[in-house]
């Protein structure tokens, strides 16, 4: 029962982190009920002085605590002692808070016409033994660092994306190994999201300023007890770098043949108070893909083909005097390389060698493909070419494998669309010239993505940008986060300059609330409690405005976007009441503020229970006479939602909205046509209701609008539209047709929840027990899965098999401290503790 993987706020041995609270966890294995564990916190390695003791019977396997103990510049140690009835066990690690004091450095930057990319170098001498070295520095846009040719850390896209006008998150460095008596330290950096080209239609440069700068200092403590700081000032060099050009959606142009010019330093005088420690899981490469095959497409051009669609790097190495270009696409055309969908985004690598061979890799961008064009190498040089996956960095958490082979690959593929859009923020895509935090996408796919993957961490940081944004907005929240402040001119988009809309401005409420679920960091959620209330005060008042009627039929909505269900493929919003979709969510993050502040013992979750309740019968008393439902015109959609959320008068109300589905669905040959609203909706209010069979149709369908139509199409990840790639291998459009985007893989919660059946309750927000529900949904077109899903105490293990047409085989293994509520398949609820299960159900 020896505790492992022990981290602070979601993160390994993290150095140097921001600690706005401290939720220490850790996992345990083995079946031996655990009668105690215990937490201490120390300054030294040995625990001769423990500064914090806490005991613990909660089975979540973590402690969290508020930070007012905590001291800048300081590692701490901590430990877990787990004691059963016949051992105890013990398992260590440690954290660093960042650096103390005020800032010495001065930011740097340069003088003349702005550039693409500068290098900020300084070479200094150590004389005396070294203790104990750390680096704090942050670069914009992006900056690698080497310190004596070597890099201080194996992250990419530093400082990663975030509101760089509300915040400039720092990074630490324990650089003590790589100190030497004579020293050069070198700063490469690039443009990113801070001064290159980004936002939609064609984008907007210098954004958030027009020339790259660093501010660094280097805290030395020598074996004698004497300290030393190196702060960037003005003794410091910058001059060209051999990166000519680089933009996150155009790509690099490297060219080593050039000789670098020295230019001419600026000291800023501008204040550092944005300066704040990071909050973000690194950003890493991943373990690299070779080349599955090479070929000459139909235009003569060298292509590679990965295999997979990805988000990251491809890198080799390239001879003198040569130069390579590379362009990366998702999808061929005709046999042809191919790039239009990517609107403007070029997401091409040249790469030119001087006298020497060089590194064929990028520095300031990323790119999101499975082919990739080749000029400059040999067919035999382009097979040696690696692609490495680029994504924050998160621990899989659910595993699953069945007898339909079409499934298991849409289950990769929501997967690898969820790693690919989870680089530093979730975005909506990784190709085109878009790549941005839109809320609506991660309300959609908040309780899904907490199954696949533990992004606690990764989800801390959108939420530290979306508080810091909220905040300038009175409590309402905007289409994407971070949120580019752009000047206002003829024609801007209006999602640059609007905000406050139903889905999308719930992220404020439905993230935190299934990060609680699942993770049950009380931490963390009281770190973004005022995130939720703001969102809801924010509706409430707004709702008092438009005369207190407890609706939200006002303000202008997306609707249920990209559905297919009003006729006119050319307007992306559907046909469900835009006015029912938003009271509905209203109502939903009413009730999630509710529920998380019951979880905190907050005496003011019972206002928002009153406030949620009126809602409700405000929407009842507007959509429904008696048990009728008037709502015109009735969709798949909207009445999803008023299922999911207890939205109807009675019982009988809620048996003739599942009789309206179920006619709908057949008026629509069974197939969906919902978009990125309805879509989670539809295959939760079947199966919650009686109607898994229906569900499961939808999840088998192969024509399009389908999951499986896309596997069918050769989709290794999850597409922007139903048809994106319509049946005779040609995309549908240009316009706005990803090929990567997570969304409508929101239907994994379906996989997970339902064909499996293990999911996260919050019947009881405050219980302490590690307890989930079990209730698999069966059917004879899947003839066998199995599938599990980590916990702190292991993972627990579901199998399911039918015996012949009346009889289903289902095996359970429990780990230890874990119980799972059982429904069997007349409803009866039994308790499953540790160990295994072998249940025998007749059907």
């Amino acid at each position: 029962m020896k505790p492992t993987n022990l981290r602070v706020n979601g993160l390994h041995r993290p150095l140097g982190y921001k600690y706005e609270h401290l939720t220490f966890s850790w996992e345990t294995q083995g079946n031996e009920p655990i009668l105690m564990q215990r937490l201490e916190i120390s300054t030294d390695s040995e625990f001769a002085t423990c500064i914090k003791q806490v005991e613990t019977q909660s089975q979540w396997n973590q402690i969290s605590m508020d930070t007012t103990f905590l001291q800048l510049g300081r590692r701490y140690f901590w430990r877990v002692i787990t004691e059963t009835a016949d051992a105890t066990a013990t398992s260590s690690s440690w954290f660093e808070t960042a650096k103390s004091g005020t800032w010495m450095a001065d930011w740097l930057s340069y003088q003349g016409k702005s550039r693409d990319s500068v290098c900020f170098t300084k070479k200094f001498s150590t004389k005396k033994e070294i203790d104990k070295a750390r680096l704090y520095a942050c670069g914009f846009g992006i900056y690698e660092c080497l310190l004596n040719t070597q890099a201080v850390t194996e992250e990419v896209l530093l400082p990663g994306y975030h509101s760089y006008d509300l915040l400039n998150q720092y990074q630490s460095f324990d650089v003590t190994s790589l100190l030497k008596k004579e020293n050069h330290l070198e700063f490469l950096v690039g443009n990113g999201w801070y001064k290159g080209r980004f936002i939609f239609e064609g984008g907007q440069e210098n954004i958030y300023g027009d020339k790259q700068k660093v501010i660094c200092e280097l805290h030395v403590e020598y074996k004698d007890g004497t300290k030393e700081v190196l702060v960037s000032d003005d003794s410091w060099e910058v001059h060209t770098s051999p990166i000519l050009a680089n933009s996150i959606y155009d790509g690099e142009e490297v060219d080593y043949s050039l000789a670098i010019q020295p230019l001419v330093l600026a000291v800023l005088t501008e204040d550092k108070e944005l300066l704040q420690p990071r909050n973000n899981p690194p950003i890493k490469k991943q373990e690299p893909i070779s080349v599955k095959r090479t070929f000459l497409d139909t235009k003569g051009e060298l292509v590679l083909d990965f295999g997979q669609i990805i988000t990251g790097w491809v890198i080799g190495e390239i001879f003198s005097s040569k130069k390579v270009t590379l362009r990366f696409g998702e999808l061929l055309q005709e046999g042809a390389f191919y790039q239009e969908n990517l609107r403007t985004a070029e997401q091409t690598l040249t790469v030119t060698a001087g006298d020497l061979p060089c590194a064929l890799r990028p520095h300031f961008t990323f790119f999101g493909f499975r082919y990739v064009a080749v000029t400059g190498l040999t067919v035999d040089e382009a097979k040696e070419l690696k692609a490495y996956p680029i994504w924050s960095d998160m621990d899989e958490l659910f595993q699953f494998e069945s007898g339909n082979k079409k499934l298991n690959q849409l289950v990769e593929n929501i997967k690898w669309s969820q790693r690919d859009n989870f680089l530093d923020i979730p975005t909506d895509c990784p190709q085109r010239d878009e790549r941005m935090g839109w809320t609506g996408d991660v309300t959609i796919f908040a309780n899904a993505s907490c199954y696949n993957f533990e992004s606690k961490s990764f989800y801390e940081h959108y939420l530290r940008n979306l508080a810091l944004e909220q905040q300038l907005l009175d409590g309402s929240v905007p289409f994407f986060v971070p949120y580019p402040k752009v000047e206002p001119f003829e024609g801007i988009n209006p999602f640059l300059v609007t905000d406050g809309a139903a889905v999308w401005g719930d992220v404020a409420t439905t993230l935190p609330y299934q990060l609680f679920r699942h993770f049950r960091d009380k931490g963390l959620l009281e770190q973004n409690i005022d995130v939720m209330i703001g969102w809801v005060d924010y509706l409430h008042k707004r709702d008092l405005e438009h005369g207190g009627k407890h609706l939200w039929d006002f303000d202008h909505q997306l609707g249920d976007w990209l559905a297919l269900d009003n006729g006119n493929p050319h307007n992306p919003i559907g046909a469900t009441d835009p006015n029912l979709i938003a009271s509905a969510y209203y109502y939903r993050s009413t009730s999630y503020l509710a529920i998380c502040l019951e979880a905190l013992g907050d005496e003011r979750s019972e206002k928002y229970h009153r406030i949620a309740e009126k809602i409700k019968q405000a929407i009842l008393k507007k959509y429904f006479v008696g048990d009728e439902l008037y709502l015109e015109p009735a969709t798949q959609t909207g009445i999803s939602l008023l299922l999911n959320n207890s939205l109807y008068p009675s019982e009988v109300g809620k048996e003739k909205l599942l009789v309206g589905l179920v006619e709908l669905l057949a008026e629509n040959q069974n197939y969906l046509n919902t978009g990125f609203v309805g879509t989670p909706e539809l295959t939760q209010a079947l199966a919650e209701n009686g109607r898994p069979d229906l569900a499961y149709t939808l999840l088998f369908n192969e024509n399009s609008p389908s999951w499986l139509y896309e596997v069918n199409m050769g989709a290794t990840t999850i597409w922007e539209r139903w048809n994106s790639i319509l049946p005779d291998g040609t995309i549908s459009g240009t316009e706005m047709n990803s090929l990567n985007h997570y969304a409508y893989g929101a239907v994994q919660a379906f996989i997970v929840e339902n064909v499996i059946g293990l999911r996260y309750s919050l019947n009881d927000p405050t219980t302490e027990i590690h307890s989930l529900d079990l209730r698999p949904c069966f059917d004879h077109r899947l003839p066998w899965v199995k599938g599990s899903l980590k916990t702190p105490h292991g993972r627990i293990m579901v199998a399911w098999e039918w015996l012949d047409e009346a009889q289903v085989e289902v095996n359970v293994t429990i780990p230890g401290n874990t119980q799972l509520r059982y429904f069997d398949e007349t409803g009866q609820e039994k308790i499953l503790k540790t160990g295994k299960h072998f249940l025998y159900l007749k059907m």
